[in-house]
């Protein structure tokens, strides 16, 4: 009697090490950081770079800088990234952070906005080399994305403002030698 209540003992130790006992040695997924969105999360000299991505504009050839910082380092900071394609420095762009939290590439907020232009294309990575304050690189391969997604549909932005002014003086022009010649083609008849 004590024989069988020893190996049922045995036996049930068995099924329930037998069915519990991958997660003894298997790594636990979830204790891992990592970027639960479609941008990237670099952490350095006390600033939290949260969520980065480059979002290509219309034209396809400029994209919006578009994450969220948190500067933790008990000063204002700079934060420096290079954009690297084939080897060579493609785009620089530096962000100025106050202490806390702050947000940029909004297209609601001109003065977050920070252009740069990298020869990828959407759905591809670039290399980007982060530092603050002039300290050490941290290198990150940051997604460009482009308005395919809605919810990124509202940081994709149009033409550049130097290019947008340009185009509207271009077609008033048109529209003024238009009318201009409206009004001469009559008094040639």
């Amino acid at each position: 009697m004590k024989i069988r209540i020893a190996a049922s003992i045995a036996l049930a130790a068995g099924l329930a090490f037998g069915a519990t006992g991958c997660s003894l040695i298997a790594p636990v997924a979830t204790v891992d950081p990592y970027a639960p969105s479609d941008g990237i999360t670099v952490s350095t000299d006390g600033v939290d770079v949260r969520n980065m991505m480059l979002v290509a504009d219309e034209t396809g050839e400029n994209q919006n800088v578009v994450f969220g910082s948190v500067n933790n380092s008990g000063a204002p900071a700079t934060l420096s990234v290079k954009f690297v394609v084939d080897g060579s420095a493609a785009a620089t762009a530096e962000f100025k952070l106050d202490e806390g939290a702050q947000l940029f590439g909004n297209p609601e907020d001109e003065a977050s906005i920070q252009l740069v232009s990298v020869d990828a294309i959407a759905g591809s990575t670039v290399k980007a080399y982060f530092s603050v304050n002039g300290g050490a690189e941290v290198e990150h391969n940051v997604p460009i994305l482009d308005g395919t997604l809605k919810e990124y549909q509202a940081y994709v932005l149009s033409a550049p403002v130097e290019e947008a002014a340009d185009d509207a003086v271009a077609t008033d022009k048109a529209a003024t030698d238009k009318a201009d010649t409206k009004t001469e083609a009559p008094a040639a008849q």
